[in-house]
């Protein structure tokens, strides 16, 4: 092991919850759905499930041992059941953690440890989560320990908003940024270049979400990230997208974001950041579905203009009910006039939803991790585990 450093990076996301289908799966297009907020409280998919998004996952997305009836009884419930919570009220708690396994040191990081909760009445709704990390998140802390570990509170979620009519609901608070493919890869090139991952590059702002049969859109003003301090690396702007289903199987939308700060968080230099782009999701044949995104990426970091773009694809076949192969393809040139070369990975995964709750995933890349040109491509690997309740 010790003659291949690029082992001390591979991370495995061991014995923990990355979010269910919470943190959406795009590739349910397969199975005709199109609209996001009949499985998901939020209305763009994402976060805490429905009763009725609890009940397909356990439906249509895991592995069954025996035969399965049309309901899954209390098992599909909070708590596999146990706990019979009041119909204005939805809780879920989700656990991930992070090993790395140095030779000789293995790391655990607890990344998320979140419980979540909605509570829908009427015409209104209000949804958060809270839970500590051991490290990283930093974007959505909200104490400040910097003792090692560093211990800390986090709150990705929390928002309020009315419906008032069938379709619509305007919501303000900390949201994820409507903005492309949601899923639960945070890693991939088009979340990290346009910072919009469910992880924790979510805003402080006010949105205004439509869903109809074969319409959907989102657009949200973007008031900054709150949780980050001083008031000068808080970024202002828009972010949105807008989607058609041709079919019950095939998507096309669009998506533009426009973010100032007096510092980027990173540059520590005046900054404003465009994105726009298109995405996809299709299902050719029953068993396979394709994603696709390509986003222009337009910068004024420190008074100097770049151009780039960030791409990613992913092909899932689904050979038998639970089991998923994956091909994978990224590809990032943050700037166009820049000599060096652009970032690229490639790989497959395989993911395995094998029992209610659980799943294990394996992906086998080569490329880099980041959008960041130039950098020398390795081979990785990547293991992760999920539950949750």
């Amino acid at each position: 092991m010790a003659k291949h450093p690029w082992l001390l990076s591979a991370v495995v996301l061991g014995l923990g919850v990355a979010s269910q289908p919470a943190h959406a799966y795009p590739w349910m297009i397969k199975h005709g759905y199109t609209n996001c907020a009949q499985c998901h409280i939020d209305p763009s998919g994402g976060g805490i499930l429905t009763d009725y998004g609890r009940a397909q996952g356990e439906i249509l997305v895991r592995t069954h041992w025996k035969e399965m009836t049309e309901n899954p009884g209390k098992k599909a419930d909070f708590a596999f059941g146990a706990v019979t919570l009041p119909e204005p009220l939805s809780l879920q708690a989700d656990l991930r953690d992070l090993v790395i396994p140095e030779p000789g040191n293995v790391r655990v990081i607890l990344m998320q440890a979140d419980v979540r909760g909605a509570v829908q009445a009427g015409a209104f709704t209000v949804s958060g989560a809270i839970g500590p990390v051991s490290e990283g998140a930093y974007a959505a802390r909200i104490t400040s320990n910097t003792t090692d570990p560093q211990w800390n509170l986090t709150s990705r979620e929390y928002w309020a908003g009315v419906s008032p009519v069938k379709g619509l609901m305007i919501r303000a608070g900390r949201m994820n940024l409507p903005f492309g493919l949601r899923t639960e890869d945070h890693e991939l090139y088009i979340r990290k270049a346009t910072r919009t991952a469910t992880n924790a590059d979510q805003q402080t702002g006010v949105s205004l979400v439509y869903t109809a049969k074969k319409y959907r859109f989102e657009v949200m003003g973007i008031a900054g990230n709150f949780q980050v301090h001083p008031d000068v690396f808080r970024e202002r702007g828009y972010s949105l997208y807008g989607s058609y289903a041709v079919s019950k199987t095939f998507e096309l939308g669009v998506s533009s974001l426009l973010t100032v700060a007096g510092e980027d968080i990173i540059t520590l230099a005046p900054r404003t950041r465009q994105a726009h782009g298109v995405y996809t999701r299709a299902a050719p044949v029953e068993s396979v579905s394709v994603l696709a995104e390509a986003d222009l990426l337009v910068d004024k970091n420190n008074g100097v203009n770049s151009m780039g773009i960030a791409g990613s694809g992913i092909v899932d076949w689904e050979p038998t009910q639970g089991l998923h192969l994956m091909g994978i393809g990224q590809y990032c040139d943050p700037d166009f006039s820049s000599p060096d070369s652009p970032a690229w990975t490639g790989g497959a995964a395989v993911q395995w939803f094998f029992l209610t709750r659980f799943d294990v995933r394996v992906d086998a890349l080569e490329g880099v991790l980041s959008c960041v040109a130039g950098a020398k491509p390795s081979p990785m690997a990547l293991v992760q585990g999920h539950f949750y309740l």
